[in-house]
């Protein structure tokens, strides 16, 4: 077999032409659809032209290869056929063909035939050219294998295509083997080095050079290919884009389908493949088509050598595939893909790609379909594939099923809609609500169908479906305890005093228990690369007070020991946070199939464990689960994705990160629109409305509070989140007394509610900085004390903003003690800008003290740390002086020293030199205390210090000593 590039086509031919003078030949040019082999005949001919032969053509036609002598009757229509070639021809097919091959008339005309074509082939050269020698009828064919057997001898020359490969030992193959002088060549893709040149001659060396991997990885040398792919790719190139990759459009699409349309069995053999997609094989392909796996095999070898398919029956390129399977019409393409779905199944094939084939095929499923189905459900929600779920459910909802059966399905359809868009769920929320309603719900199916109802704050159908829960309910019913566990997880958050209507689990976590579980899990002390060098006293952190009894709003009268439930499933309420504890060591690769198949338990383990270990101060790892399950989750479930996001903000809130929580919380928004959150929209609104605060963007932060929101987020642990970011932002706009309301319209909530972690929404300490606001000192250091008796020892950020704000009330030698231990507490627990603002309040008592370099020290760190969270300023407002500060009398000043004396930058503090540089541009008092976001008396008292410092008098013998310097320094009051 000769296999070779288009010049070595060519030199047979020109070998074939030259050999024609002396004795005649045979070339069969074979090999795959889209080889070009067409396209080389037509050059063959030319050259033929070119070298004064006489060419006569003709091509084979599938739709016509029943009829009798239709290819060789076209030799005689060519010009310049000579007349008594056309005579033959025309006795030759008037005959028809024969009923016996040995018919002597029949042979006669074959040889006036042949000897007319000879006598023309004597006067000068003669070529016939036929193409699809593979759609010749029979009688045609017979008559050109008895001309190309006479052709050596009688100076005929031949060139034909067949549209096939002819592997060895294959019937054709054999036909032209007996053909004396006959050569077989095979037409093969174009190389890479042949892509270029195309690539070059149409747009130059440069985007050949950019482009010819693209194309010929697309379109595997394929000649008809590359040139639909040049067609489609010229606007792009004709933009000047620059791109690497070639476009694929319609163009390609068509080629790839036109150059299978003219082969029956390939086409049916691609689109078999395309169908079973990845787990196709020549076995497989041979079953779905009912054919011989040998020849199925063959083909799909002949269809990777044309560069059609990859070894596998893989694709090229997703648009082939695509063409091939937009084919066939609906019924036969429904028939293949419920034959495919049934041998996939056979051979052991995963639930979810059978369901594919169920899905696509849109038939009811049968009893063992619908198994499939659930199945597959169950698994694409667990990955986060909620679209395809639905699909499954959809289907399976359309099979006869038993009305628990179809209950089942139903809830699954809540969950899987759910992670997409909650308000979509509303038909299959009235069909549960039927059901509980006619007293035939099941337990499991109400545990999902309470959560949906108190997320969108339909309160009266959850106290119907809570009152069924009461009846139903049996704690020995295998994994009842964990359902009901992750239910009381929920509604803590969603509704805290319905807590009280539902069941409560016989088996919970303690104190004790629970202490356990948070042994070992409190961050280490964040070391800051500072020049502070602070002793770090060791912090004993107490037992997080019930961690997930919190959750659930249950504290437990007596301590039970860790249990476990039927099918492994933890029974105590601590496995909620131990299995976010877990989860956040496991980095972002996660496992997280629930222990045993509940719909809602898949995201309601995600968001309790993430809530947990956020609301009871295990940031950091907290930061690491977010992180990792929404990398887990990138797209597919944008509800449950936008969820993890709100959570995810919120966290970053509490460690100080500004910035990932705006980033987080807006994208949160975005993915979901505001009805779907239900009462859960208080969480990315909190976020962002704190967020913006802290980075002085007031503005920003009002239009975020604007925005409406349900009534039944108030009675919500959502709706704490966001009475207390409204609470900062008034604090930080300068209305104390909207503060105060906001903050003080927390405390009934809370306490009546007991939510996780009640200590954790500081409203006691926002609360106390209002209360300071307004000059209330006594009753500032009262909440501040009850805020630190509720926390106790535990290590978090809450604790240390309490002590920032109860030495804010204090004297100072006693202020001096409480920041360092809030400092210590605040590394401890990662919360950033919460330690600017204690390294900033303490940086102005060693200032007082005298200590400036240790004060520089802790306020650059203090500005370092703003920075990084994102914050313009290290406090939320203007900070309110200490009693004792606010009653120390002025420094006295000195004498004034030489106007031209020089100024050592050094003398001032951070604080000191960015009062001073505004003071020296003209500013007021009031003007510099609103640029800095401090007080006045602050302003006033940074001023004296400096006047005492660099001994001058007046602001404008200041001006003349602190801006040659600023303009030389830089800015100093960013």
């Amino acid at each position: 077999m000769i296999s070779a590039s288009r010049n070595a086509y060519q030199k047979e031919f020109d070998e074939l032409l030259a050999d024609a003078w002396l004795h005649g030949g045979v070339l069969v040019l074979h090999g795959g659809p889209g080889t070009g082999k067409t396209t080389l005949l037509r050059e063959f001919r030319e050259r033929a032209l070119a070298a004064d032969a006489l060419c006569l053509t003709a091509v084979g036609f599938r739709n016509e290869s029943c009829l009798p002598f239709t290819v060789v009757e076209q030799l005689g229509y060519c010009p310049g056929a000579p007349r008594p070639v056309v005579s033959a021809l025309e006795r030759l097919v008037a005959h028809g063909a024969p009923r016996d091959p040995r018919d002597h008339g029949h042979v006669a005309r074959l040889r006036e035939l042949t000897a007319a074509l000879g006598e023309t082939a004597r006067r000068g050269r003669l070529v016939l050219l036929v193409d699809d020698l593979h759609y010749t009828d029979n009688a045609s064919r017979d008559c050109l294998l008895h001309l190309a057997r006479r052709a050596c001898a009688s100076g005929i020359v031949m060139v034909m295509t067949y549209g096939r490969a002819l592997h060895e030992g294959s019937v054709e193959r054999s036909e032209f083997e007996t053909v004396p002088g006959c050569r077989l060549v095979e037409a093969s893709p174009l190389s890479l080095g042949e892509v270029r040149l195309l690539l070059e001659a149409e747009w130059g060396a440069g985007a050949a050079e950019r482009l010819h991997e693209s194309c010929h990885r697309v379109s595997g040398g394929s000649p008809a290919l590359v040139l639909a792919l040049i067609q489609d790719h010229r606007p792009a190139e004709a933009a000047r884009t620059g791109t690497a990759e070639m476009t694929v459009g319609n163009g390609f699409r068509g080629a790839y389908l036109t150059r299978l349309s003219n082969h029956p069995t390939l086409l049916s053999c691609v689109r078999a493949a395309a169908l079973l997609d990845r787990d196709a094989s020549a076995e497989r392909v041979a079953r779905l088509l009912a054919r011989d796996t040998e020849a199925v095999a063959g083909e799909l070898a002949e269809l990777v050598g044309a560069g059609l398919l990859l070894t596998g029956g893989r694709f090229r390129h997703p648009a082939a595939r695509a063409a091939v399977l937009e084919g066939p019409g609906g019924t036969e393409r429904a028939r293949l893909r419920l034959r495919a779905a049934q041998l996939l199944r056979a051979d052991g094939a995963p639930p979810t790609t059978v369901a594919e084939h169920l899905v696509a095929a849109g038939e009811v499923p049968d009893e063992t379909g619908v198994a499939v189905l659930l199945r597959a459900a169950w698994q694409w929600l667990a990955e986060g594939r909620a679209d395809a779920a639905s699909r499954c459910l959809r289907l399976a909802d359309r099979a006869g099923l038993d009305p628990d059966r179809r209950e089942h399905v139903t809830l699954g359809l809540v969950s899987a809609l759910w992670c997409v868009n909650p308000a979509a769920a509303e038909p299959e929320i009235a069909r549960l609500m039927a059901a509980v309603r006619a007293g035939t719900a099941e337990e499991r199916t109400l545990h999902g169908l309470i959560d949906w109802l108190l997320w969108f704050g339909r309160s009266e159908e959850a106290t119907e479906a809570i009152a069924r829960l009461r009846k139903v309910y049996d704690p020995d019913a295998p994994h009842g305890g964990y359902r009901l566990t992750a239910t009381r997880a929920m509604v803590a958050q969603l509704r805290p005093d319905a807590l009280a209507d539902l069941p409560v689990p016989e088996r919970q976590a303690d104190d004790a228990e629970v202490a356990a579980i948070s042994q070992g899990t409190t961050a280490s002390p964040v070391t800051t690369a500072s020049s502070v060098t602070t002793p770090s006293p060791v912090i004993t952190a107490s037992p997080i007070t019930t961690v997930t009894a919190d959750i659930t709003g249950t504290v437990p009268e007596q301590p039970a020991p860790p249990s476990v439930d039927h099918a492994g499933a933890p029974g105590g309420q601590a496995e909620l946070v131990q299995f976010g504890l877990e989860l956040s060591r496991a980095g972002t690769v996660l496992q997280l199939p629930a222990p045993f198949p509940e719909w809602q338990l898949l995201w309601e383990r995600e968001i309790t464990a993430l809530l947990g270990l956020a609301q009871h101060g295990h940031l950091t790892m907290a930061d690491q689960l977010g992180r990792g399950l929404l990398a887990r989750f990138p797209a597919g479930s944008p509800a449950r994705h936008a969820l993890l996001r709100g959570i995810h903000a919120w966290t970053a809130v509490q460690r100080g990160d500004m910035r990932t929580a705006v980033a987080h919380a807006s994208g949160a928004l975005d993915e979901l629109s505001p009805h779907s959150w239900g009462v859960a929209i208080g969480s990315p609104l909190s976020s962002l409305v704190i967020a913006h605060t802290a980075m002085g963007q007031l503005d920003e932060a009002a239009r975020y509070l604007e925005l409406p929101v349900p009534e039944a987020m108030s009675r919500s642990v959502f709706g704490l989140f966001h009475l207390v970011g409204r609470g900062y932002h008034a604090l930080a706009a300068g209305r104390p007394y909207a503060a105060l309301s906001d903050f003080t319209a927390c405390a009934p909530l809370a306490e009546r509610w007991r939510p996780p972690s009640r200590h954790l929404f500081d409203w006691r300490t926002g609360a106390a900085e209002a209360f300071l606001a307004l000059g209330e000192r006594d009753r500032a250091r009262d909440l501040a004390e009850r805020q630190l008796d509720e926390i106790g020892t535990v290590v978090c950020a809450a604790r240390g903003d309490a002590l920032r704000t109860l030495a804010a009330t204090g004297p100072v030698a006693a202020r001096r003690l409480l920041l360092d231990e809030a400092v210590q507490v605040l590394r401890a627990c990662d919360s950033r800008l919460s330690l600017a603002r204690v390294l900033s309040d303490l940086s102005e008592v060693h200032l007082d003290a005298g200590h400036t370099e240790r004060a520089r020290a802790l306020w650059r760190e203090a500005q370092g740390l703003a920075r990084q969270a994102g914050a313009r300023t290290p406090h939320w407002t203007a900070r309110t002086p200490s009693a004792a500060e606010a009653a120390r009398p002025p420094a006295p000043v000195r004498a004034p020293a030489p106007a031209a004396a020089a100024l050592d930058e050094r003398l001032l503090s951070e604080a000191e030199w960015r009062v001073a540089a505004l003071a020296s541009e003209g500013k007021s008092n009031r003007q510099i205390a609103r640029h800095l976001y401090i007080t006045v008396s602050t302003v006033e008292q940074h001023l004296t210090r400096v006047y005492r410092k660099l001994s001058v008098r007046r602001r404008a013998e200041l001006s003349q000593l602190i801006r040659p310097v600023a303009s030389e320094t830089g800015p100093l009051t960013d």
